[in-house]
């Protein structure tokens, strides 16, 4: 089945600067609707609109820093969980996010250094039924050291805490230990690559443990393990012609608070026509394994253009296949959400064409 939509997006962003310090203010705002007899008896209009108020202040080395960050953000229940899981859903109402963050960036020394970073979210629906509010608060370190001009060393270390206003108070802990490397290996070819383990701990609730666990119906308790990384390859084929390779496997919550694990792999091609155009082509696998196991594959390919310094526009194809799902259920027992469309395979057409008009009302500076 087919369907039409059309995309409006209004973004506006306000800076103020000092010599040692900015001050940001965000705002942006989009509508959504489709047509066609693939959405009969779903929801047709998404809105998704927020604000982010920034503030920074820098050291003595221009890349230390302390910052705090506001941000609050009202979307659709529908569209969250569309772009976040990929599902359509005939659920209503919205899903407020409000989070607060703050961190600090220093330099030890010439070749070393160290972040902080912290982090809290609060969701809630409107209407209160249209789902569970949860918080979800992270914390997070990394030291980053340099062994040459072209090699570093990486370390982090994160703990993530869960809670849910259900009838069981669950409380799902996440901790995660990484080590990477960053290393350009010649002019045209660089590589990223970071790996570790996950525990996953949840208190009170029903395990909905991605990687393993108990399922049962009444409040448990249990810890299960995984390892998570991620890799990027970069290769300049040509002075015009990029080759990124992308790997990744990760747990942690949706948007709306289910646990799910994600495998993918993308590989993309960029290629430069000339100043104004520019092509690129893009391939991905990825599984997610929720309530149930689902595999996906797509490829796309996109051609952008700039008109003039203000307008660009842009045309994409896009191919998805879901394969057959294994497994489970198909609604997360702690969210009350679908982590998973169907069980039967589908197939995915789509052709999209955008317009982008930039504009600046007050150069900066001024």
């Amino acid at each position: 089945m087919a369907a039409l939509g059309s995309y409006s997006t209004l973004t506006t962003s306000a800076e103020a600067r000092t010599p040692t310090s900015k001050f940001i203010l965000d705002g942006d705002g989009s509508y959504k609707k489709y047509w066609g007899p693939a959405v009969d008896g779903r929801p047709s209009e998404f809105l998704n609109y927020g604000f982010r108020a920034h503030y920074e202040q820098n050291g003595k080395i221009k890349s230390d820093r302390e910052f705090i960050e506001a941000a609050w953000r009202q979307q659709s229940t529908a569209l969250a969980i569309l772009n976040d899981l990929g599902i359509s859903t005939n659920v209503g109402g919205f899903l407020d996010r409000l989070t607060a963050s703050g961190g600090i960036d220093r330099s030890l020394s010439a070749l070393d250094r160290v972040s902080l970073f912290a982090t809290s979210t609060r969701t809630s629906y409107e209407p209160s039924s249209g789902g569970i509010p949860f918080t979800d608060t992270l914390v997070r370190g990394s030291w980053r050291h340099s062994l040459s001009s072209v090699a570093s060393l990486s370390f982090s270390s994160e703990a993530e805490l869960l809670e849910f206003d259900n009838a069981f108070n669950t409380r799902n802990q996440i901790y995660r230990e990484q080590v990477g490397i960053d290393a350009t290996l010649s002019p045209v070819l660089s590589f990223r690559g970071n790996i570790g383990a996950a525990a996953l701990v949840t208190k009170g609730g029903v395990s909905t443990s991605p990687i393993g666990g108990i399922v049962s119906a009444t409040p448990v308790s249990n810890a299960v393990y995984d390892w998570i990384g991620d890799a990027v390859l970069t290769y300049r084929m040509l002075k015009t012609t990029t080759l990124t390779v992308v790997a990744s496997q990760s747990v942690g919550p949706s948007i709306v608070g289910s646990m799910i694990k994600r495998d993918s792999i993308t590989a993309s091609l960029n290629h430069q026509v000339n100043s104004r155009s520019s092509l690129s082509f893009s391939a991905s696998g990825n599984r997610q394994i929720a309530t149930t196991t689902t595999d996906y594959a797509s490829a796309s390919a996109t051609y952008s253009r700039t008109l003039t310094r203000e307008w660009l526009t842009q045309l994409t194809y896009r191919y998805q296949h879901r394969f057959a799902s294994t497994g489970g259920t198909i609604i997360d027992p702690v969210t009350g959400t679908p982590t998973v469309s169907g069980t039967s395979p589908a197939d995915s057409h789509s052709l999209l064409f955008a317009v982008t008009h930039n504009f600046v009302l007050l150069p900066s500076g001024n």
